[in-house]
């Protein structure tokens, strides 16, 4: 075969290569919720960097840079969070919502990851992570999974993981977790397997992260997680140095989408953000005004925003969000949005019946998760004007009754 009749057999072939990759873009897997420093999703045509609300595909290659790390909230409800340095590829990533059915594959090349599970839980066998050595099955689960030197290291926190030990001359199967003998284990790169009692050092406070200083916040659900920091690397931070120094001593008011210009350990702050089950929500009664905000980081393209108020009614004997509403200011005017809409599963499916910049109609989207046995609302919102869809505002809220 020469030069040209291989030009031509690649050229015929590239509708085919370029349908199948549109084909696996076209299957969403979740969303960004926060990007720190340099996070990437490979596909077979391009390169994407990652930002808070940037879509993951089935087929992606999520990758995180020096220093940066990421989470992800999936279809089904599941939240994944990748450490640095961290190669994660969505093999198979499909959830129905009408029936609840589905499957996940995910491919650890290298790094680490935390996750807690969503409505596909590995009851069904429907779940399977695999790395170097092993493959992972979860039973309803929150657990983290990391690679150093050819050697996997697991920690179970809720439910039980299922390992198949892929490596090594020996067929060798074991379950740590929930009423396991052990919830820590390290399957080395030569196949064997070693079980701890105690907590792996990599797992003490989180992922690996390349700072020191801990302390512990007071905050709302954040109560008792500990965050790392480094003092050196904040001092030279001189922006925020006085900021550093004074959250020492008080309250700090965390975000969810960090800019990448903080400090804050945000695999650290991810890990209390546990969804509620389906079971939990529909367990609740009785119609709840959601009306406060216990964390924010809504921001506009028109400046600095003021006078932000939020309230969100639930019926949660009806399953539905009867009314809603959104305001605040910036440079151009008030943004406003009236919403309502319904609960599904453990997920919020809110509808903008209208919304305005100033003199202008906009439009935009919200979505919420239930946290907290439903007394919390972890929920984006995007706005933009219709006439000039450059005007643009939203975020990341946490909303709770007002106490």
């Amino acid at each position: 075969m020469n030069y040209l009749s291989i030009y031509i057999f690649f050229i015929g072939l590239m509708p085919f290569l370029l349908s199948a990759n549109e084909q696996g873009k076209s299957i969403s897997a979740g969303k960004t919720i926060v990007a720190i420093g340099v996070v990437q999703a490979k596909d077979l045509a391009e390169i994407r960097a990652l930002k808070r609300r940037s879509s993951i595909f089935q087929t992606d290659v999520v990758s995180t840079g020096n220093e940066s790390n990421t989470q992800l909230r999936m279809v089904d409800g599941a939240l994944l969070s990748l450490q640095e340095h961290t190669q994660l590829t969505v093999v198979e990533y499909q959830f129905n919502k009408v029936t609840n059915k589905g499957s996940v594959g995910l491919s650890l090349v290298e790094g680490g990851l935390r996750t807690i599970t969503g409505l596909l839980n590995g009851g069904e066998g429907n779940y399977n992570l695999q790395t170097p050595v092993a493959s992972i099955g979860v039973r309803g689960t929150h657990y983290e999974a990391e690679l150093i030197d050819g050697d996997l290291f697991l920690s179970v926190w809720d439910g039980i993981i299922d390992v198949n030990v892929t490596v090594g001359s020996v067929d060798n199967k074991f379950s740590i977790g929930n009423n396991q003998d052990y919830s820590f284990a390290i399957v080395r790169s030569d196949g064997s397997v070693e079980f701890t009692l105690h907590l792996p050092d990599t797992f003490a406070h989180g992922h690996n992260h390349p700072i020191g200083q801990q302390l512990t916040f007071r905050s709302g659900i954040f109560k008792g997680i500990e965050e790392k920091f480094n003092r050196e690397k904040a001092i030279k931070l001189a922006s925020v140095e006085n900021e550093f120094n004074s959250v020492l001593d008080k309250s700090y008011p965390l975000e969810f989408d960090e800019s990448g210009k903080s400090w804050i350990d945000n695999d650290a702050l991810w890990a209390g953000l546990a969804p509620d089950t389906p079971s939990i929500i529909s367990d609740k009664t009785g119609l709840v005004v959601f009306d406060h905000f216990l964390e924010q980081s809504l921001s506009s393209s028109s400046g600095a925003i003021s006078n932000l108020l939020m309230n969100m009614t639930v019926n949660f004997d009806t399953g539905r969000i009867p009314t809603g509403q959104i305001s605040f200011s910036d440079n151009s005017g008030q943004w406003f949005a009236a919403f309502n809409g319904v609960i599904s599963q453990a997920a919020l499916e809110v509808n903008i019946n209208f919304a305005s910049h100033g003199n202008n109609l906009a439009d935009g989207n919200i979505s919420g998760l239930f946290l907290n046995n439903g007394s919390q609302i972890l929920g984006e919102i995007s706005l933009s004007e219709l006439i000039n869809s450059t005007n643009t505002a939203g975020g990341s809220f946490l909303l709770v009754e007002t106490p």
